[in-house]
């Protein structure tokens, strides 16, 4: 497990300040945080949860679960020697 989903038991008054959880699972933060959730079209003064975002269709990332292709390797690398320059070591 993440140590966002991992729960201590807290005294009665406490409520957790560094884990949460968000649209996608656990949600790990180093201190006190807040979930802001922006919509158009909320009447004014209308503080009910509007729910969790709803993506556009095809715009959430994914984790692949196909087949994983070959690795490309690159060609030989062209690589030159510096080229010889005077001036470090003896003074003179």
């Amino acid at each position: 497990a993440d140590m966002g989903e991992m729960e201590m038991p807290l005294p009665d008054n406490t409520i957790p300040m560094m884990t949460g959880w968000g649209q996608f699972g656990a949600i790990e933060m180093g201190g006190m945080f807040s979930v802001v959730k922006v919509r158009e079209g909320l009447a004014s003064n209308d503080y009910a949860d509007p729910g969790w975002y709803q993506h556009p269709e095809g715009t959430v990332a994914y984790e692949w679960k196909g087949d994983v292709p070959a690795p490309t390797k690159s060609g030989d690398a062209k690589t030159m020697a510096p080229a010889a320059h005077g001036g470090h070591g003896k003074q003179g």
